[in-house]
């Protein structure tokens, strides 16, 4: 009950912060709940042979697609830390014995606690990555892993900075686009296609990130603009969508490619 009690007042913080400074939200959260059922199930004391594997690919499935949003690597590298240890003891977070005992609690190596996802250890293997972090909180107390100190710290950054990333990225694309634009003159370009698709992404950040962050579906981009990009068009941006990190550095690749600079 103080772990959901702990992730509780954990989420109430997220959202009083998000709210206050609405973050890059990640994408497909639907694996997040599918990860999240094995663990509600441990704390009602709901074990299923298995579930563990499920949520361990369904967690490292949405990290990997939100790889590119700030706090997300750091949280996806404590939530390796934890996955490690804990299928290294059948799926269970081990807890010494010596630690329940810090916090009064007497528990048998062995015993799964209840309510928690915790099997008491005499000795663990990766014991340092088990949980054993005493942290008293008033008439409570919570035992963490150093995975859930770096999954908390990926968070925080989350929460504080990917809304900010975000801004500056378009903020600096914006200083440029006058230049970009007056190069991106349709009926002088080689390339017109991929042109009309730069002066469309130039007018419409929102494009522009998602050719930077999704594998281009020309025909679904934009309802009212028909792009027969050929294969050496989206070859260049593959190309292009490889070697930029930002959409400012996408649009000025991109600028230079149908300008023929590049």
């Amino acid at each position: 009950m103080a772990v959901l009690l702990l992730y509780l007042g954990c989420a109430l913080a997220g959202a009083v912060l998000a709210a206050w400074r609405p973050p890059r939200m990640p994408r497909y959260n639907l694996l997040l709940a599918i990860a999240a059922v094995p663990q509600l199930g441990t704390l009602l004391d709901v074990r299923i042979p298995g579930m563990f594997w499920v949520s361990v690919a369904a967690v490292l499935l949405w990290c990997w697609s939100n790889r590119a949003i700030a706090g997300v690597p750091a949280a996806a590298i404590g939530v390796a830390m934890n996955l490690l240890v804990m299928a290294l003891h059948g799926g269970a977070m081990p807890i010494h014995s010596a630690t329940l005992a810090r916090i009064g609690i007497d528990a048998a190596p062995g015993m799964l606690l209840s309510g928690s996802k915790d099997v008491v250890v005499q000795t663990a293997l990766l014991g340092l990555l088990a949980d054993w972090m005493v942290l008293p909180a008033g008439a409570a107390t919570f035992v963490l892993s150093p995975g859930d100190i770096v999954v908390a710290i990926g968070v925080l950054w989350w929460l504080l900075f990917s809304r900010h990333e975000r801004v500056k990225s378009m903020l600096s694309f914006r200083a440029a686009a006058p230049e970009a634009r007056a190069r991106l003159i349709p009926g002088q370009s080689a390339r017109p296609a991929l042109t009309r698709l730069a002066l469309l992404a130039a007018a419409n950040p929102s494009v522009a990130e998602c050719l930077l962050r999704d594998p281009l579906d020309a025909e679904v981009l934009h309802p009212h603009y028909a792009f027969a990009l050929d294969a050496r068009d989206r070859a260049t941006l593959a190309d292009i969508r490889a070697r930029a990190s930002t959409v400012g550095e996408f649009l000025a690749d991109l600028a230079d490619v149908v300008d023929g600079a590049a």
